[in-house]
């Protein structure tokens, strides 16, 4: 069949790119272990001030041109240079605004700390904004034995650079530097892996018009997500202050954290791959629905199983002081249990160029999860992820509707790839309910965990798609770790 070969790509794809996730997963708790001794928790907390400014500012560093470059049929050589120096005009504009608003952020905070950690940040934006369009230029031809270099490169000679001028320094500038040197070692290698060069003699912007609002689109989308992201800590913490934050902040990040490890690395194999099967209606859907059976094998029965077990889970990985947080986590795990399905309608909605649609429901999306925040405040952190989760379970027939409108996917199949699995892992904790009082709390997560994949696989063998399904997954996971073909053409000139 036509799909094969590229699912076979893809599956490929997925296993380079977790394979250098894991590695950014390594260095990171390497980082907290050898830097954390180093430095004070205040050089973490001046870096922790910073963040949320420049996570806000930079949203708008590209504009999405960079998802455009990846999802377009075919990139002309104008456009893809035209697109290079609108990223650069836009890091140069980002990085000036990072040194204008520097004092204004440091006199919020009351630190001047802050004013120069701001200032200096426009040179990781610069760092990174030249090697934008050669990062997408990668995905774009799927070769992610290259991406997979770059973050790797970054990753480790970040980590270990951290890691000396901590040893050096003793101050948070090693945080910042080590960073930047990381990031500078990736841009450099994405230059070396990505061969094409831009040029000032053929500049025609006029050219990059039609992908200008499809960037703008996917800018205005990842605002609004971005507002979503935030407003629950505001309003936790202005209501309920620092303690119940932290508890919330805490649950939060750790039911983010396999979401974000599986689905980044899985997005930037499908965006190009769904993007090039669009003429083949068969092949997309095919290729899409085994990708989300894949994201929703892995992460529902854990994320059920780990909402059973919670409070055992918070004291196991936190201590006995966020057993608070068990009640928060519960909640929070059940909404990542339906988020893959939730998230990977964005590739629907991009790959299709149909990022209009995806602005107006995330537009819908964002007022009903803010109303969400507001209406489980009064019973603080887990009444939010409470109403957050009820939000999110009620709002799936809109988004799985508008989603894959004029695809060649449809609701009901996002349906039948999504509950086989949530009803195995549901039956699953039923049964650990049962042997509650009979099994100590950590056996009884080992057990919850097991049986919740044991039912949720059953589950998908009860209909004749999921059999196929999981036949085909095996079948690509066998082919993945065979080495990848040759170098696709490119289908710009220059």
């Amino acid at each position: 069949m036509a799909e094969v070969p590229a699912g076979r790509a893809a599956a490929r794809g997925a296993a380079v790119l977790g394979a250098s996730q894991a590695v950014r997963i390594v260095t990171s708790f390497a980082s907290s272990i050898f830097v954390a001794r180093l430095l004070t928790p205040a050089d973490y907390g001046v870096m922790a001030m910073v963040a949320p400014v420049m996570g806000f500012i930079l949203i708008f560093q590209n504009l999405g041109l960079n998802q455009a470059v990846i999802q377009r049929p075919v990139l002309s050589p104008s456009e893809a240079n035209g697109i290079f120096w609108l990223n650069i005009l836009g890091t140069l504009a980002i990085a000036l605004l990072f040194i204008l608003i520097a004092p204004l952020v440091g006199m919020f905070y009351g630190d001047q700390r802050v004013t120069g950690l701001m200032a200096a940040s426009g040179l990781s934006v610069i760092a990174t904004g030249v090697a934008a369009q050669h990062l997408a230029l990668l995905n774009r031809h799927m070769r992610f034995a290259a991406l997979s270099a770059v973050e790797t490169v970054n990753a480790l000679v970040g980590l270990f650079a951290t890691i000396l001028l901590a040893w050096w320094l003793r101050s948070y500038w090693a945080l910042f530097f080590g960073t930047l040197v990381g990031v500078v070692a990736g841009s450099m290698l994405a230059w070396w892996c990505e061969r094409w060069r831009p040029s000032l003699r053929r500049l025609d912007l006029a050219a990059t018009r039609p992908m200008l609002s499809m960037g703008a689109d996917i800018t205005g989308f990842n605002l609004l997500n971005f507002i979503c992201r935030n407003l629950d800590n505001l309003l936790i913490a202005k209501r309920w202050g620092a303690g119940e934050l932290g508890l919330y902040d805490r649950s939060y990040r750790l039911m983010l954290m396999p979401l974000q490890t599986i689905n980044q690395p899985l997005g930037k194999v499908m965006l190009p791959s769904l993007s090039r099967a669009l003429d083949r209606p068969e092949a997309f859907r095919g290729m899409y629905l085994l990708a989300v059976r894949a994201l929703v094998l892995t992460i529902v029965p854990g994320a059920v199983a780990l909402s059973a077990c919670s409070t055992t889970v918070m004291v196991l990985l936190l201590g006995e002081q966020w057993r608070a947080a068990g009640p928060i986590f519960a909640w929070l795990a059940l909404t990542a249990a339906i988020q893959p399905v939730s998230n990977a309608t964005g590739w629907l909605f991009i790959s299709s160029g149909r990022t209009r649609p995806m602005v107006r429901w995330g537009v819908i999306s964002a007022v009903m999860t803010v109303a969400s925040f507001i209406v489980g405040l009064p019973w603080g952190a887990t009444g939010v992820a409470a109403a957050y989760a009820m939000c999110e379970l009620g709002r799936i027939p809109l988004l799985y509707r508008m989603a894959t409108r004029d695809t060649a996917v449809s609701a009901q199949d996002l349906y039948a790839v999504l509950m086989p699995s949530l009803l195995g892992a549901g039956m699953a904790v039923m049964v650990v309910q049962a042997m509650r009082n009979s099994l100590d709390p950590l056996s009884l997560l080992g057990v919850a965990i097991l049986l919740a994949y044991a039912l949720a696989t059953l589950a998908q063998l009860t209909t004749a798609e999921g059999r196929a399904g999981l036949a085909r997954l095996a079948e690509l996971a066998r082919s993945a770790a065979s080495r990848t073909g040759g170098r696709p053409a490119a289908d710009y000139g220059g």
